[in-house]
């Protein structure tokens, strides 16, 4: 509901017929004197404008804070007034129109009209006015023509005076300029309120001042940082309460500031400071408070959304073994997992590196954060480099728009896997040297380092003494990734575990095919014999392959597979303990040929196993295959 209007007026309304007065209380013959005090009761009445003529208007104004429009006269009220002063028979004579200067009224416009000598006397306050009439007074002045006050001083004096009187059309002039304020203020209140909500519920602390620095203006959140409460921070000196003398130069001198770190009282923050220009001056500042902690919890969950699904699975729960090695091996990870040390794993293919390296994350205070694996062997150099450190857009051709957060930035607050790190070439094994150092990384193309805090769990399947020796692996890199070092030992050394783990493979299939048609008992004494060169996972494939068969095919041709493994070329066997194989005589690269394809197939397509056995590389088992 609008609340109400009144109207203080100096003089008295002719009429107001045709006017809705709904809401409107009238006020007439006010002198100057008496508006201030007639304004104050109003304003504690409630009244939400107040229409003023223009000689009392600025006593008005001096006393509330609610709108207040100029009722001012038009020419047709001095006219009309004029017409009434002609009737007493005084226009002949010396006659003197006195009007507030405010009314912004001059003699040229009414010139034509007149028959008399009429002179016109602007004046600025009651003082002025009292001062104006008596020196007309003195100079013989017949009638006055104005206001209430202008009456009151002219008959202490003896003078004739006449008040004009405001038609309706002034009145409703005012009135129509009330509802346009009325509806500016709603507008200019709700955008305010718009602006204060907007501004309150910022998740930055926002501040601003003016050209002297005190503040004007601050948010919730800006208190809360502060801890103070907003009677202690309005209107107080912005650089003191924020503990920061460099703010001056924004509001002193108009510099803006960029991320500056503020330290206040236990607290840190980082605060950007604009200055507000307004015709090319500075009229003040405005600033934000962002929580560093807040910061770094906010990296923090922005990392862990890139990292949605790269979590470790297994625990020392899932490791399959009773045998006293095996005991040992998680024995001395579970103690590894309590600590943030380095950690590398020894083991050959197939012994479950990678089980325990995310058994180990899921055991330490790490376990909520990513746990992220590569292999290392898998990638080409570049695409090492670019996966492990990512990178910013167009360091390369064929560089994703927006850049690449690598893997150790996706790590964060977690566990990196390096797999197979003993395949990192010379030149990358630099970068992760570093990385290790000194907790940061250099994205391809970029220009800033960037903090990461992970742990970081090794593996390797060969030797990293020997590659140091044949120099292709750094000796300081090993010296800082063999912190906490744990071998695992090969399925041959722990044959007591088979049974166990015959049977999980079995529940495995059967979770995913149905019922098998064969037990944990056939393949004993057939695993005790054979040394597993693929392990466990050589172990699993066997197990999968043999159940699958035996549901198919026939009992007496599965214990020839069972006692025999797999046959090979031309007929000639080819058995999981044999030691040795027949080559039918050839040129020599083709008697190579194949010693490699035998080797390949003996450890169950393992090329990286094939290639141990054999004492080369990888690459040359790969490139012997593809001429074969």
């Amino acid at each position: 509901m609008e609340k109400t209007i009144a109207i203080v007026c100096s003089g008295k309304i002719r009429s107001l017929e045709e006017i809705d007065l709904s809401g409107v209380t009238i006020f007439e013959e006010i002198k100057m004197s008496e508006a201030g005090k007639l304004a104050t009761k109003l304003e504690s009445q409630d009244v939400g404008a107040i229409i003023a003529t223009a000689g009392n208007a600025p006593e008005v104004r001096k006393q509330v804070s609610v709108p207040v429009i100029v009722a001012r006269l038009s020419y047709f009220d001095v006219l009309e007034a004029l017409k009434e002063v002609e009737g007493l028979g005084v226009m002949e004579k010396k006659v003197g129109l006195i009007l507030h200067e405010a009314n912004s009224f001059t003699m040229e416009r009414l010139q034509p009209y007149l028959k008399n000598h009429l002179s016109f006397f602007p004046f600025q306050d009651e003082d002025h006015l009292r001062k104006i009439i008596q020196l007309l007074f003195e100079k013989d002045f017949e009638a006055l023509v104005g206001g209430p006050t202008t009456l009151f001083y002219a008959r202490q004096l003896g003078m004739n005076a006449h008040q004009i009187a405001f038609g309706k059309e002034t009145i409703a002039d005012a009135l129509n300029k009330v509802k346009e304020v009325r509806t500016l203020i709603r507008k200019d209140r709700e955008e305010k309120q718009r602006v204060k909500t907007v501004i309150d519920m910022f998740p930055d602390g926002i501040i601003a001042t003016d050209r002297n620095g005190d503040v004007t203006m601050c948010n919730p959140r800006a208190l809360n940082l502060l801890n103070l409460p907003e009677q202690e921070v309005l209107g107080k000196k912005v650089y003191q309460i924020a503990d920061d003398p460099t703010w001056k130069e924004v509001y002193e001198h108009g510099i803006k500031q960029t991320d500056v770190l503020i330290e206040y009282k236990k607290s840190q923050f980082f605060s950007t400071r604009q200055p507000i220009i307004e015709n090319g001056h500075v009229i003040g500042s405005v600033g934000t408070l962002q929580d560093l902690a807040k910061i770094q919890k906010l990296e923090h969950k922005y990392r862990s959304t890139q990292t949605l699904g790269l979590i470790a699975r297994y625990k020392f729960e899932d490791v399959i073994g009773n045998s006293a090695l095996i005991k040992d091996a998680i024995e001395q990870a579970r103690a590894y997992a309590e600590f943030d040390s380095t950690i590398l794993i020894e083991g050959e293919t197939g012994t479950g590196k990678e089980i325990f390296a995310q058994s180990t994350h899921n055991a330490s205070l790490r376990k909520s954060g990513p746990f992220v694996a590569i292999n290392c062997a898998t990638l080409s150099e570049n695409l090492l480099e670019s996966e492990l450190f990512g990178y910013e857009e167009g360091a390369f051709t064929g560089a994703k728009r927006g850049g690449k957060i690598g893997l150790f930035e996706l790590a964060h607050k977690g566990t990196i896997f390096l797999d197979e790190i003993n395949q990192i070439p010379l030149q990358l094994q630099a970068k992760v040297l570093r990385v290790i150092q000194e907790k940061v990384v250099l994205r391809l193309g970029g220009e800033k380092v960037i903090p990461v805090d992970v742990r970081i769990i090794v593996a390797t399947n060969e030797s990293l003494k020997a590659k140091i020796n044949a120099g292709k692996f750094r000796d300081d890199l090993y010296y800082r990734i063999n912190v906490l070092n744990l071998r695992l030992p090969p399925l041959r050394r722990h044959k007591e575990d088979i049974p166990l783990l015959v049977d999980h493979f079995l529940q495995l299939f059967v979770s995913a095919h149905g019922a098998v048609k064969c037990t944990v008992g056939e393949f004993v004494d057939f695993a005790s014999k054979y040394d597993w060169p693929g392990n466990i996972r050589e172990l699993e494939n066997y197990v999968e392959r043999y159940a699958v068969l035996r549901q198919k095919t026939k009992a007496a041709h599965l214990l020839r597979f069972q006692e025999f493994g797999m046959e090979g070329e031309e007929g000639k066997t080819i058995g999981p303990d044999a030691a040795s194989l027949t080559l039918k005589i050839d040129h020599l690269s083709n008697m190579e040929k194949q010693i490699i394809q035998h080797v390949v197939s003996r450890c169950g397509g393992n090329k990286q196993q094939a290639a141990l056995l054999l004492g080369v590389s990888r690459s040359s088992v790969w490139s012997k295959i593809r001429k074969v």
